[in-house]
């Protein structure tokens, strides 16, 4: 194996959930030997991010993302879909990520995760690359000057545009804003292609990761080991783009469900120890 760039552990944690106390949260990053964090917040709470970030930065963490609306997981809009044709629609979802950019500035944190949109027809491929497009637009808009980075994710297959990366990609490139770039899940790549040529894709537009693992069929959200995706490629692909970003852990609720599951050594000879 060639000897490959050693990065920054993160993990996804969720804050505002009752079932989930932050602190609790914290705890199972620390354990996992994670230095930064994405934040999936209960949205339609739009829980504190002055109090997290306090309690973050109180126990050694650096807030790295958050994961932003989609779907019904929303704040005022009855749906969030970047990529919805209907006016209303997407106007609404524009505005709910808005609130998403502002809530994540507050809490310190740099990159907000968006999808692109949900499951939809392959005819409709360039109306909605058209609607995401002019949302994407409106988003870097409105993170101007913030510090906020709009990147948007690779989905599993059945979402048009957003299941290749390299769609994504151009359209990033044609908008050509730096508020925007991309994230790299790389359990949705093993569903639509391969990891390492999805990485490749990206390019240098990738600003952060979501990793979890599967068996290629199903979007399960395994800990790194329990699937089928080949580590060692998608790490040189990493390197081949030169990528130095937070490898970021999407697995917390299977670790969190029972940590005898998550086998550090598999990320081991790719990631940093902790620094804190």
């Amino acid at each position: 194996m060639a000897k490959t760039t050693a990065r920054v552990l993160g993990t996804m944690v969720v804050y505002g959930y009752p079932r989930a106390p932050i602190d609790a949260e914290l705890d199972l990053a620390d354990q996992l030997g994670a230095e930064v964090l994405e934040i999936l917040p209960l949205w339609r709470e739009e829980p504190d991010p002055a109090s997290l970030r306090r309690r973050v930065e109180d126990r050694g963490f650096r807030i790295h993302s958050a994961h932003g609306c989609w779907g019904g997981q929303s704040i005022r809009a009855d749906r969030v879909d970047l990529g919805a044709t209907s006016p209303a629609v997407h106007e609404a979802s524009v505005d709910d990520l808005k609130r998403c950019v502002d809530w994540l500035a507050r809490a310190g944190g740099r990159v907000l995760v968006v999808h692109p949109g949900g499951l939809s027809d392959a005819a409709l491929f360039d109306a909605r690359r058209d609607a995401l497009g002019r949302g994407l637009v409106a988003l870097a808009g409105h993170a101007e000057g913030s510090g906020v980075l709009i990147a948007v994710e690779n989905m599993p297959p059945g979402v048009h545009p957003g299941s290749r990366m390299a769609d994504l990609a151009s359209l990033v490139r044609e908008l050509d804003r730096p508020e925007l770039g991309l994230t790299l899940d790389v359990a949705h790549a093993h569903l639509s292609a391969d990891a390492a040529s999805e990485t490749l894709a990206a390019g240098s537009l990738l600003a952060s990761t979501h990793v979890h693992d599967n068996d290629g069929r199903r979007d399960t959200h395994e800990p790194p080991g329990l699937g089928t995706i080949d580590w060692p490629p998608w790490f040189e692909a990493l390197d081949a783009i030169d990528y130095r970003g937070p490898i970021v852990l999407e697995c917390i609720k299977r670790i969190r469900e029972d940590r005898s599951l998550y086998r550090p050594e598999v990320l081991a000879p790719y990631v940093r120890r902790p620094g804190r």
